[in-house]
C-alpha cells in the first residue's frame, strides 16, 4: 500500500513539474515567433531548430535517474524564478530581445528548483542550460569575429578548390571562378554557430556517458571541427557551381548553411568518437 502512494505522489510531483515548465513557456510565447523566423531567415542560424530537441533529449536521457530521486521543493528556485522573470519584463521592455530571451533558462531552473528541489534541478540542467545555444548572439559582439572568420574561410576554401579542378582567384572574402563570382558572406561563416557547435561537442559527450577524458576532447574538438565543415561545405558549393551553374546555388547544403554545418560536425564528433573509443579500448 505504502509503494502505491508513494508512486501516487511521485506522479503528483511530475504533474506539477510539467505545468511549471509550460505555465513558463506559455509565459515566454510571444518570444518564438521571432525567434524561429530568425532561425529560418539567416541560415547561418538554423542550427536553432536542432537545439530544442538535443535539449529534450538530454532531460529524456535523464529520466531515470530523476525517477529515483523525491522531490524537495526549495524556496530558493522562486528568487531565481523571479529574477529570470524580470530580466524578461526589462528585455522586453527595453526591446532588448538578447536579454529577455536569455533569461528563459534561468525562469526554467528557477521554476524547476522551486517544484522539484537540488537533486532533480541537477539532472536536468544541462537539458536545460543547452537552450542558451538557441538564442542568436548580440550582433555587435559577433559581427568583428564574423569578418575575420569570413577571410580565413575564403583563404583556405581558395586553397582547396584546385585540388578540385576549380580554378580560383581571391580577393579578400571573394572567390572568382570562370563562370561566375562567389562571396563568402557573413551568413556562410562558422562563427554564429560556434557556440552551438561547442555545447554540441559537450551534449555528445553527455548523451553517450563517455569518460571524462573523452567528453573534454570531443568538446575541444567541436569548433574546429565545425570551422572545417564549414570549409568543406563552401568548398562543394564554389565546386558545384563551377561544374554545374548557378543551380548548385539554390540547393540544402547553401541555403541552410547553419544546419548542414551542424549536421557536418555531429558525424564528424561521431567519428572522432569511435577512434577514441577503440584507443582507450586497446589500453
Amino acid at each position: 500500500m505504502s509503494q502505491v502512494l508513494v508512486a501516487s505522489a511521485f506522479r503528483v510531483d511530475q504533474l506539477r513539474l510539467v505545468l511549471a515548465i509550460l505555465a513558463v513557456i506559455a509565459v515566454y510565447a510571444p518570444l518564438f515567433p521571432p525567434l524561429v523566423s530568425e532561425w529560418a531567415s539567416f541560415p547561418s542560424l538554423s542550427h536553432g531548430f536542432a537545439v530544442p530537441v538535443v535539449s529534450a533529449w538530454l532531460v529524456w536521457t535523464r529520466r531515470h535517474e530523476i525517477r529515483g530521486l523525491a522531490f524537495t521543493p526549495s524556496w530558493s528556485g522562486l528568487s531565481l524564478l523571479a529574477g529570470g522573470l524580470a530580466l524578461y519584463t526589462a528585455g522586453t521592455w527595453a526591446a532588448e530581445p538578447f536579454l529577455a530571451r536569455i533569461s528563459l533558462p534561468l525562469t526554467l531552473v528557477g521554476a524547476v528548483l522551486f517544484i522539484s528541489g537540488t537533486r532533480v534541478t541537477r539532472e536536468l540542467l544541462p537539458g536545460i542550460g543547452y537552450l542558451l545555444f538557441m538564442i542568436p548572439p548580440p550582433y555587435l559582439v559577433m559581427k568583428p569575429l564574423t569578418d575575420e572568420a569570413r577571410l580565413m574561410d575564403a583563404a583556405v576554401t581558395a586553397s582547396i578548390l584546385p585540388y578540385l579542378g576549380v580554378p580560383v582567384y581571391r580577393q579578400g572574402v571573394l572567390l572568382h571562378l570562370p563562370n561566375t563570382t562567389l562571396e563568402v558572406a557573413d551568413v556562410c561563416s562558422s562563427i554564429p554557430a560556434t557556440v552551438a557547435l561547442l555545447a554540441l561537442g559537450a551534449a555528445y559527450g553527455y548523451l553517450n556517458r563517455r569518460p571524462r577524458a573523452i567528453r573534454l576532447t570531443l568538446l575541444l574538438a567541436a569548433v574546429p571541427l565545425g570551422i572545417a565543415s564549414n570549409i568543406v561545405r563552401i568548398a562543394i558549393t564554389a565546386a558545384g557551381a563551377y561544374y554545374l551553374g548557378p543551380i548548385a546555388l539554390n540547393n540544402v547544403i547553401h541555403m541552410w548553411n547553419g544546419a548542414t554545418v551542424f549536421l557536418l560536425t555531429f558525424g564528424a564528433l561521431a567519428l572522432l568518437d569511435a577512434v577514441l573509443r577503440r584507443v582507450a579500448y586497446k589500453r
